[in-house]
């Protein structure tokens, strides 16, 4: 009852197409736009989890040359519409209602590929303060609270710290990416690392440079393993 007259006296809009959300809704996506999500389940390379041409194909053409620190990459979905946009108003327009939304796709990913959660815990990737300070949160920390919550696993929240203030990875290439985070974390409670199975949490995969230089860091720090989740799987 009281959400219904909450939802009356401040109505919602989809962030994505604008649609009225006409019944009451944990998340401001409309129905359509949920639905609309363009899942990654086939076709995708075994290691890093980037698409590739044809699904008989087990390793991308980056993974046939390079060897990753971290065991696997996986998105959830591609990084079209409306996860794109969705994505967009979670970090830069403040949304974090959008949390509880992917949180939800990424629990529901991981209990359908369930070698995900043969973790020890769930890392966020760290932000640097002065953008934390800046946003106001830490998207990728929210996200790992949701998956942390559902599935009874920690979240290691102050283990690893981003000390280089690196650029905003958007429109830079692919080596560009590799040189922006090189050094950019730093293993602070290694008990919590040392010989433990993690789980890192992201928002979006592009060129997997941020997640590769986190693992290594991990590694670097005895970390047993590695695997990425993020929501997005971008070009």
């Amino acid at each position: 009852m009281m959400d219904s007259l909450l939802h009356f006296f401040l109505p919602q809009h989809c962030v994505v197409c604008g649609t009225y959300v006409a019944l009451p809704s944990r998340f401001p996506l409309c129905e359509r736009c949920q639905s609309s999500v363009a899942y990654l389940r086939e076709g995708v390379c075994f290691r890093c989890g980037r698409t590739v041409p044809h699904p008989g194909i087990l390793l991308c053409h980056v993974c046939r040359r390079f060897r990753y620190h971290f065991e696997f990459a996986r998105a959830v979905s591609a990084y079209t519409s409306p996860v794109r946009e969705a994505l967009h108003a979670f970090k830069y327009g403040g949304v974090v209602s959008l949390a509880g939304f992917f949180g939800l796709l990424l629990v529901r990913y991981c209990e359908e590929f369930p070698f995900l959660l043969d973790v020890d815990g769930v890392l966020p990737v760290p932000l640097h303060p002065s953008r934390e300070k800046t946003r106001g949160f830490n998207q990728s920390l929210l996200l790992a609270q949701e998956v942390g919550r559902a599935f009874r696993l920690p979240v290691l929240a102050r283990s690893v710290l981003r000390v280089k203030p690196t650029l905003p990875q958007v429109g830079l290439k692919a080596k560009e990416r590799r040189q922006n985070v090189r050094g950019a974390f730093r293993v602070r409670r290694k008990e919590d690392i040392l010989g433990k199975r993690i789980l890192v949490i992201d928002d979006v995969l592009t060129s997997r440079a941020t997640a590769e230089s986190l693992a290594q860091t991990l590694k670097d720090a005895g970390c047993r393993s590695v695997m990425v989740l993020a929501v997005a799987s971008g070009k």
